[in-house]
Order: structure tokens, then C-alpha cells, then sequence
């Protein structure tokens, strides 16, 4: 597998800044706030695979779309079948953040009158689901990271972050 080790890193810290704001908007109780960065560090954490897998990033904001074509074409990267259950897991869990779409920022039109994120985002219950698929999102990207890719430690100190962070998420549920 051709990878990108350095893009997909980046993509990985950044998404753990969004992570640390999740956090901390949970214990604060901004709830839009939640939806809006979670949904912007499982996109991050896509960016990445994609990136670990060698391939180039443009800008989208559904990578779940090109993920779920190299798991469906007959492409030149060979997936081991765990590897393969593990990316179909992530990529199930992120279409829930892709399917809210803009809404999470910019609210949506109802009515002809305009709903800001705020809104519709006003308890724990309408975040319960943020919470709990970016919480699996990121195990399986732990998983996925050090079983499939061998990625240790060592070589990127920040995985122990990323899973401090999913038990301060786990604790949500």
C-alpha cells in the first residue's frame, strides 16, 4: 500500500484539535457546536485513511464517497479482508455526519424560514448520536491504524491521544 505518511498525520492532529473541542463543548453545553466539529474530525479522519492508502485528497467533503469506491472497485490496492470490514464500518458510521450535510453549520430552510444550527441543535439528546458514531469512528481508526497499517507509537505519538480522547467520549455515552 502506497502511503502518504506525513498528509495523512496532519490530517490525524487536526482532527484531534476538532476532538478536543467536542470535548469541551460537551462539558460546556454549546451541542451546536458539537455536531459541527464532530462532523468535521470524522471528515479529517477520512482525509486521512485516503491519505494513508496513497491517495490524493482534493477537496471534498465526503470522502467516505472516493472510500467507498476503492472498496468497491476492482483498483490496484490489495486490502486485507479485516482491513476491508474495518473501512465498511467507518464508512456506515461517517455517512451519518455526510447525510447532516451543511446543516451542522448554517442550519437549514423550513418553511421558508431559516433554522440556525443553534436550533436544531439544543440538547444532549440531539447530539447523542455525534457523539456516540464518532466515538466508534475513532476506534476503528485506532484499530485500523495499528493492525492494519503498523502504525505504532513510536512512530506517531499522537495515537495515544486519539485514544484518551475515545475514552473521554465513551464516557458521554
Amino acid at each position: 500500500m502506497n502511503t502518504n505518511f506525513t498528509q495523512g498525520k496532519s490530517w490525524i492532529i487536526s482532527a484531534i484539535s476538532d476532538i478536543k473541542i467536542v470535548i469541551n463543548s460537551l462539558q460546556n453545553e454549546y451541542y451546536s457546536l458539537v455536531a459541527f466539529r464532530s462532523q468535521f474530525a470524522v471528515e479529517k479522519l477520512n482525509k486521512a485513511i485516503l491519505s494513508f492508502m496513497g491517495l490524493k485528497v482534493e477537496k471534498t467533503h465526503t470522502p467516505t464517497d472516493i472510500l467507498e469506491e476503492v472498496l468497491t472497485s476492482k483498483s490496484s490496492l490489495i486490502i486485507d479482508l479485516e482491513t476491508k470490514k474495518l473501512l465498511e464500518k467507518i464508512s456506515k458510521y461517517s455517512k451519518f455526519f455526510e447525510n447532516e450535510g451543511v446543516q451542522t453549520r448554517y442550519g437549514t430552510i423550513k418553511d421558508d424560514k431559516l433554522i440556525f444550527a443553534e436550533e436544531i441543535y439544543q440538547s444532549f439528546k440531539d447530539i447523542t448520536n455525534f457523539i456516540m458514531n464518532l466515538q466508534k469512528i475513532v476506534n476503528c481508526y485506532l484499530k485500523l491504524l495499528r493492525e492494519s497499517l503498523n502504525i505504532t507509537e513510536k512512530e506517531f505519538k499522537e495515537l495515544e491521544q486519539l485514544e484518551l480522547l475515545s475514552g473521554e467520549l465513551k464516557q458521554w455515552i
